[in-house]
């Protein structure tokens, strides 16, 4: 909310401060309610672990790829192609691994009734 420049009399402004900072603080705990902390363990687990959570074949295709790039030495498009990798981790996992992940992530959420 802006504050005018003048100072009316008949806002009270101390209420809305008062406001902000309750919603401040449900936001504050909604962000860091335990199931939420835990579900970001979980991803991020499951993030830093993308190379080997891959298949066989996905895992040869990506090193094909890269080291080729890198032979070329166009270093742009390899970081370019990391990052695709990396951001797509989920979509690259086989079946049996992502119904691994998604039974994890409703054990969390059924723990911490999410």
């Amino acid at each position: 909310m802006r504050r005018a420049s003048y100072i009316d009399t008949k806002i009270d402004y101390d209420q809305n401060d008062v406001q902000k900072d309750q919603r401040k603080e449900k936001q504050w705990k909604i962000e860091n309610h335990p199931g939420r902390l835990a579900l970001k363990q979980w991803e991020k687990h499951w993030k830093s672990g993308w190379f080997e959570n891959l298949t066989k074949e996905k895992q040869k295709e990506y090193k094909l790829i890269t080291n080729k790039l890198a032979l070329d030495n166009k270093k742009f498009e390899l970081v370019r192609v990391r990052q695709e990798w990396k951001r797509n981790w989920y979509n690259n996992l086989d079946k049996e691994k992502q119904r691994e992940y998604k039974k994890g992530v409703e054990e969390i959420k059924k723990e911490h009734n999410l």
